[in-house]
Parts: C-alpha cells; structure tokens; sequence
C-alpha cells in the first residue's frame, strides 16, 4: 500500500508546487494612546480575552497592537499534535520539522520532481529520519509535499503601499486537477485524517488559483462529509474570501459571521475581513439571514465599524443575554470618552469648577444616557457589572452622583476578581470627586481614603510594563479638580500642591510658602498625601529661586538660594541592566557644557561646549564668579572686561547663549527649542546683557574696545527683533517672513565709526549678517 501511495507524488506530480516565481503577473516590486484620556478599562469590564482585540483603539483597528496571525502560524500547534497523534510513533520536534522547517523546502521540491520519490526521500540527510514503509508515514509525506508546496501561493507577502507592481501567484489548473485526484483515491477517502487536511489544502488551492470562486461551489458541494473543526472553519473563511472578491458583499459579510461565531482563532480574522454596508444593504442581509446566531453576529460586526449604539440596541432586542453585546459597550464607552476627557483640559489658573461640570454634562447623550440606565436594571444581560458600570459613569458625568453611586453599589457586588472591585472604586472616587464643590474638612474625610489608595496602593497590577487598569487619567483628573476647587476658593498654595502649574514659583512669597510647608512637621494627613506625591524636591525649589532672582540680577540672593541646595539620591533606571541604580545629585555643582564668559562674534554653542575648557564651571561657582566680577565693577576696578565678561554671562545664561542649561529646572522646565509664554520675557531677554555691554562700552579705552561692545550690542537687537517679531507672537518653525537683517544701532555704529579697526575686519570675516548689511553679498 505505501509503495502506490508514494507513486502519487511521482512523474513530477508536486513539483509545479515548488516553482517558486513562475506563476507571476505584472511586474516585480519591491505608533496619545486610547487609554491616556480613559478610566474604563474595557479590559477589566469585559472580562473575556476572546474579545480583546475587538476593544476601542483610536489608532490601529486591533486593540493594543494585537495583529492577525496567518493560518500557519495561528494553527500551527494544533497541527503539530494532530499529526503526532495521528502518527503515533514521532515526536513533536519530529513532525513539526516536517511540517515547518523551511530549511528544507529545496530537498522537498527535488524530491518532488523525482522518478522515484520514496527512493530520494530516503536518501536525504534529514535532520529526523521517517519510516516510508510505514503507512501512514508514507501519507505524511504525501500531505508535506501537498501543504507545504501551496504555501507558495498562501503565504505570499507583498508591499502593501506598491498597488501596481506586486508580485501574485497562483496555483496552475494542472496542480488543482492532479490534488483533486489524489484526494479521490481510496488510501485517501478511506481515512477520515488524512481526507479532511487534504480536503482543506484543496479549497486552499482552488482559493489561490485563477479562479478563485471556485472555492464556492466545491465548498458547498464537499462539506457535508466534513467534520465541523477548525479546518472547516478555515475553509469557509476562505469561501468568505471568495465572495469578497466577487463584491457580494452580503453573502461574505453572512459567511465571515458563521466563522465568527463557531471558530474563535478566525473572530479577528472574519472581523476584520468583513465589509461594513450601507442601512439597506445591511437590512437586506438580515433578511436573507435564517439564523439568530448569525444575526447576532452581524449586528455586532457592523457595530463594530458603524454605530455601535444603534447596534447594541438592536442586538439587545434580538438577545439580550448576547455576549457581543458587551464588546460594542466597551467601545461605546471607550469612543465617548476620546471626545468627554481631555487630558491636557482644565489647566488655567481660573477654571471654574462649574465649567467643568457643566462642559461634562453637555457632552453625554441623555436620550442614549436613559437607554443604558433601563438595561443597567436588566437581569437578562450577559455581563451585568459592565452595564452597572458604564451607568454609574455617565450618571457621574451628567451631575446624578446618587443614581451614580447606587449603581457603583451594584457593580462592587456583581465584581468577580480584584481588578472589577478596583475599576468600581475608581468609578466611585470619580462620582465622589464631581459631587462635592469645595474644599473643608468634610470634604478632606469624604475623599482622603480613595484619594490615598489611588497614589500610593498601585490599584491594578501592572504586567510587561503596562498596567492592567486606567488610573493615569483618573489620577491626572483628581489633582486638577482638586486644584481648582482650591483656586476658587483663593487657595493658591494648597491649589499648587495638589497640582502644580507653571509660573508659581515667579512669585518669591510662594515659593517661600511651599518652602516652609514641605518642611513642617504640623501637617494634616491630607496635606501629606499631597506633598508624597508633590513633583519637586526643595532642591527643585531653591535652584529655581536662585535662577528667578539670576535673572533679575540679584546675584547674592540668588547665590544663597543655591547654597541652600543639599545633594540627594535619584533612582534612574538602567536599561541595560533592566534595574534602578541609584545616585547623588547636586544640582548646585552640575557644570556648564560651554564657558558661559566667551562672547565671539558668531554663536555657535555646539562649537563652544566642544572647545576645551580650562576652567569648567558649575552653576553655583558660575555665580559666584559673577559676584567677583560686579565688586569689580562697583569699585571701578577694570570695569571694560569685567563688564564685558558679565555682559557675556547673561547673554550666554539666555536662551541664544551656550549656557542656556543654567535655566534646566523641573520647575521652570524649559528644555526646548522654545520657551513658553510663562518665561519667554525672562529668557529671550538681552536687558541684562545690554545693561552691563554698555557699561563696559562707556569704560573703553580704545576703537577696538568699542567696535567690539558696538557689534556685542548688535547681537543683542538682533535677538530682540527676533524676540519680538518671531518668538513673542506665534510658534515659529524656522521659516521668516520678510527680511530677517535689520539696520541695527550696532551695525551702523561699527561701519560709520570703527570701520579702521582689526575687529571690523573680522567681523566682515565671519558675520554672514554684517557683510550682508554692508552690500559685500
């Protein structure tokens, strides 16, 4: 019997299967998540991995980058057992590197195309050796040559942006007829195994080749004697397939909710393979469909890419108890919320806590709002936690805290794991927040126990780096409301503490009060929930006090600020080592990439933090030297070049400057390419600089002095047109509008009064701008 199985392989039956590139047409070619502004987790709610692809994503059509597997891989496993088991004298290891090894495709097509395949098969050095006496081996080999020669077809890959020249392979008609033979003989129909994998890579053939719609009628005309496995279900996937490339849109739409339905490795598959129709069409469908199962499926496929209310609603009437209800909710929710929450809203200084409640209310759908609450009440549902908690969600957001909270009683009771206890808690902190108007005591005791458990309790667990529940949002939402409740009640310091905006420490009374609370041993229980979890350290604080009163010229102010600086530990974490490693940090001796008194005539601060330097200075001995300079001053003593060197210290210590890392704080936190309104005039500002240029001008004993400090002077008009035309009005992006070389008082100053001088000369040499102003380019 294995002889004349093995002959079926021969006179090069198989071997147009392994013609890899002969069947080609054409011509041959060639990441804010969903989650930053959400406190649902469809996750968590749910309940039920089998869905979790099909939950809302706002930028792949697959949740959290989950991507379909092809049928090789996604069945790979099964198939590796089932032939084991079938074989019963192989290993695993063995029979998946028959199945799989693409090592050895080339052996496996000469093989194929041999006189005596039995013969060459015996005599290639395989990595695991088969007995072809044996029966059913001599099958297996039968079905390697069959499914892994079609592969050619199945497998292919292309680039998915180059429409017009990809390469397509299809099976020859030659091939079809010679495997429809073989799967007519009787070594074939008379074993159930082996007939119903060779009935599969027959459809699979026929959906490759040029008539791909002939997987339909023989489909229709073979299934019958099929067992309803995975490998059915596959092949009418295909006959899905088959349909969408005919545009019958409805019967592939009807055939991908059957594998939906019965074969949950395909849902994501037949998801994404299904085409979304118009209302009549999609009616149309519904009526042709004789099944519920079916309707149910379709109802919530179409959600899925259309309306998802509507859908739900409909999917409610046919059955309540559905489970594909619960999926379309989750999205319901999750879509909602991309348009409810904002996570960058609600960050002036004024927000009014009525404002907020009011924009949240105004976004929700009442008459959509009273359909969630009536099936919220509805025992029949599949999932009831999910329902009690979406409505107690949007009753929060429309100002009913009290339905909320009945609700949320409901959900906590109905939770069935830790993380459906959490999500409720969440839910009720979020409710409990919304439903109170300001800040006292009361206030304090009603909130304090959930606010403390959602900083400091890690409330879901986190996996691979990501955390199983929403919190991000929620946390984000409670300091701001918190804050703002604190604001209009004219709070300012509490308002900071529970969330920190940009410009409080400008004002040197407030820092000094934060100061002075991070230091007290008298706080309340509530203050120190804050202060845990409060950004800066008093470090932070200190060396932005000291850069403020920097750049108000307060030099010994701003020298005892940082003298006030202690070293600290900072945990970083190594990625290399995947650990934490801690270190001390001094913020006070942190050094200056470039020397902060070099002032030459072309900037160029990359070139300057290159340059040796013989004396490199930290920040404090920065000001220090500063200090040294302006006694100087004071006395009269040299006045040209330590006015020259402190002109160049300020204007370097801007943002022009190559110590721009002087203003890097936390606080502050300008590390960019551009500065924020809050600091814009501090740090575009050349006052200080202009200030002490002029001083050293007016000290000047020679042309060459004054050329110099004329053409220093012009660098700093320059900067401010650039300030006050670009910087101070819109984001510039680098491109200006009209002429960006002014007539500046320096320019003219230089060219009408020092044009004798060596340093004019090396101007013209380096400055683009200058000579442009002189007409030499």
């Amino acid at each position: 019997m294995k002889s004349k199985i093995l002959k079926l392989l021969a006179a090069g039956s198989m071997a147009a299967v392994f013609g890899y590139g002969v069947y080609v047409y054409a011509c041959a070619g060639g990441e804010w998540g969903s989650s930053f502004a959400s406190l649902f987790s469809p996750e968590i709610t749910v309940n039920n991995k089998e869905y979790e692809p099909f939950f809302y994503d706002d930028y792949t059509i697959f949740y959290n980058g989950y991507s379909i597997q092809n049928s090789t891989e996604l069945f790979k496993q099964e198939n590796i057992t089932a032939w084991t088991s079938y074989l019963r004298k192989y290993t695993p290891e063995t029979v998946e590197y028959f199945l799989y090894d693409d090592k050895i495709n080339d052996a496996l097509k000469s093989i194929s195309k041999a006189k005596n395949p039995e013969a060459e098969f015996k005599k290639y050095p395989f990595k695991f050796s088969l007995d072809t006496n044996d029966e059913k081996t001599a099958k297996f080999v039968l079905f390697i040559l069959m499914a892994r020669g079609i592969e050619t077809y199945s497998n292919q890959t292309y680039d998915y942006w180059d429409y017009d020249n990809r390469k397509q392979l299809n099976t020859d008609t030659d091939l079809l007829s010679k495997i429809e033979n073989i799967y007519k003989k009787d070594i074939v129909q008379n074993d159930e195994f082996l007939k119903n994998r060779i009935w599969f890579q027959l459809i699979r053939s026929k959906f490759y080749s040029n008539d791909r719609s002939s997987v339909i009628a023989y489909f229709n005309t073979t299934n019958q004697n099929q067992p309803k496995n995975n490998l059915y279900y596959q092949a009418l996937n295909y006959v899905g397939g088959a349909y969408k490339s005919l545009k019958n849109y409805e019967k592939a739409n009807a055939t991908f909710a059957q594998v939906f339905s019965q074969c949950k490795p395909l849902m994501a598959s037949a998801l994404f393979d299904y085409k979304p129709l118009d209302a009549a069409a999609f009616k149309a469908l519904l009526q042709q469909t004789t099944t519920q199962n079916t309707k149910e499926v379709l109802y919530a496929l179409q959600g899925y890419y259309t309306n998802q209310f509507s859908a739900m609603q409909e999917l409610y009437k046919l059955n309540p108890n559905s489970p594909h209800i619960d999926f379309l909710l989750s999205r319901w929710v999750n879509i909602n919320e991309q348009s409810i929450n904002t996570y960058n809203a609600y960050e002036q200084l004024d927000i009014d806590v009525k404002k907020i409640k009011k924009e949240l209310k105004d976004k929700i759908n009442a008459s959509e709002l009273k359909w969630i609450n009536d099936v919220a009440n509805d025992t029949k549902v599949h999932n009831p936690y999910i329902w009690k908690a979406t409505a107690a969600y949007f009753n929060t957001l429309v100002g009913d805290y009290n339905k909320a909270n009945d609700f949320l009683k409901n959900a906590h009771e109905l939770a069935v794991n830790s993380n459906q206890k959490n999500q409720a808690r969440a839910l009720r902190l979020f409710n409990n927040l919304l439903s109170v108007n300001e800040m006292n005591a009361a206030t304090e005791g009603k909130l304090i126990q959930d606010v403390n458990w959602l900083f400091y309790d890690e409330p879901f667990p986190t996996k691979d780096y990501v955390r199983e529940g929403r919190i991000d949002y929620l946390q984000n939402f409670t300091k701001k409301y918190i804050s703002a409740l604190y604001k209009n009640q004219g709070n300012d310091l509490m308002a900071e503490l529970t969330y920190s905006l940009k410009g409080f420490y400008k004002n040197q009374q407030q820092s000094i009060a934060m100061e002075k609370l991070l230091l007290s041993n008298k706080r309340t229980a509530w203050q120190d929930l804050f202060v845990g979890i409060y950004p800066y350290k008093l470090a932070d604080i200190y060396e932005s006090r000291g850069i403020y009163l920097f750049y108000q010229d307060k030099i010994d102010e701003a020298i005892t600020e940082f003298e006030k600086i202690t070293p600290f530990e900072s945990k970083t974490y190594n990625w290399e080592k995947e650990r934490y490693e801690t270190e001390m940090v001094d913020y006070k001796m942190i050094e200056l990439p470039g020397n902060p008194f070099n002032g030459k005539i072309k900037d160029c601060n990359d070139c300057d933090h290159a340059a040796k330097q013989s004396v490199k200075y930290s920040q404090l001995n920065f000001l220090l030297k500063i200090k040294e300079m302006k006694a100087k001053i004071a006395t009269g003593e040299d006045v040209y070049n330590n006015a020259l060197l402190v002109g160049n210290a300020f204007y370097n210590a801007s943002y022009y400057g190559n110590a721009r890392a002087f203003y890097y704080n936390n606080i502050i936190n300008e590390y960019g390419n551009s500065i924020s309104n809050e600091h814009s005039k501090m740090l575009y500002s050349m006052e200080n600089a202009r200030k002490y240029y002029n001083l050293a001008k007016n000290a000047a004993e020679n042309n060459e002095q004054k050329a110099k400090l004329s053409y220093l002077l012009a660098k700093t008009q320059r900067n401010d047109f650039y300030y006050t035309k670009y910087f101070s009005t819109t984001t510039y992006w680098g491109y200006p509008e009209g002429p960006v070389i002014q007539k500046w008082q320096g320019f003219i100053d230089l060219k009408n009064n020092y044009s004798d001088t060596k340093y004019y000369q090396d101007v013209i040499a380096e400055c683009g701008y200058f000579r442009k102003y002189l007409g030499l380019q």
